[in-house]
Formats: C-alpha cells, structure tokens, sequence
C-alpha cells in the first residue's frame, strides 16, 4: 500500500474508528490514541512488506481488540469497578453504526459556523432556545430559525444515507 493509500484510508476510517472505540472507552482521548496506534500498527506492518487482505477490517478488529484491552487492563483498586457498560452490538451493528455517526458528524461539520454553534449547544449541551440566545446574543427567534434550517439539513443528508444503504 502507497503512503498516499494510506493517507486516504486514514482520512475515510479515522472518525468511524473513533467512534467506534467510543463504545467501549469512556474518554475521546483514550480512543483517538487507540486508533492512531491501530494505524500505527498497521502502517509498520506495511512497511515491513506485510499485506494486510482488507485494510478496513483489519483496522475495526485492530480498534476492538485495543479496546477490550484497554478497559480490562490493570487499573488502581478504586476503579476497577467503573468500566463502562458496553452496548450488546453485533460487530457489524457496531461497525454499521459508527459509520453512520461519522456521516452525520461530517454532516454537522458542513454546517455554516454560527447554525453548528447554536445546533452543538442545543443537541450536544442540551441548552434551551432562551439560554442559546442568551449566550450568542441573538434573538429567541433567530435561535429557532437556524435550528430549522439545520435539522433540514440533517434530515436531507439522513435521507441520503438512508438511500445509500438500503435505496
């Protein structure tokens, strides 16, 4: 595999994978490390002259062999009893999944700057209309107009998706 192969395999899985080791890390941090090693790793093993049969399989088994690691590795005695519970997802409900929240994350990052800031607030922080508006100095009004505008967003690129996997 080229490094410019890599380049674009990395830029398509990077995201998926994040989320994907969200599922069973707790922390953002913790996963995006676990990714970049997973390629790390696989980079190294190319390097070596290694084929690796299908990169993107390898990368997600990589993720969640990491991961498990992670969450059963040895910690302090204080907290061990707080590992996170881990949905029961198949792989490829997991797999499926994490792909489809990298998508709606692109999504919400191809949103004007001012309608992503007011839709994270509202959705990721769970701020009221009054209070976004409060926040932003805006009016309450203006606030729900650009929460209109975005969620009609999301719903036309859920609608493609949507069509993408069973269209």
């Amino acid at each position: 595999m080229t490094s410019r192969e890599f380049e674009s395999l990395f830029k398509g899985l990077y995201r998926p994978l994040c989320l994907f080791a969200l599922r069973f890390v707790e922390r953002t941090d913790d996963a995006e490390d676990i990714v970049q090693q997973a390629f790390a790793d696989a980079w190294d093993k190319n390097q070596r002259g290694e084929a690796i049969d299908c990169a993107k399989a390898y990368l997600y088994q990589a993720v969640r062999n990491r991961s498990i690691s992670w969450v059963t590795r040895p910690v302090y005695e204080e907290a061990t009893e707080r590992l996170p519970d881990v949905e029961d997802l198949s792989e490829e409900e997991a797999i499926a999944r994490a792909e489809r929240d990298a998508r709606l994350w692109e999504a919400i990052d191809r949103l004007p700057p001012e309608r992503k800031k007011i839709f994270l607030l509202a959705k990721r922080d769970g701020l009221k209309y009054q209070e976004i508006a409060d926040e932003l100095r805006l009016s309450v009004k203006t606030v729900e107009n650009q929460m209109g505008k975005a969620l009609k967003a999301l719903r036309e690129m859920a609608t493609r998706i949507y069509l993408f996997f069973f269209g």
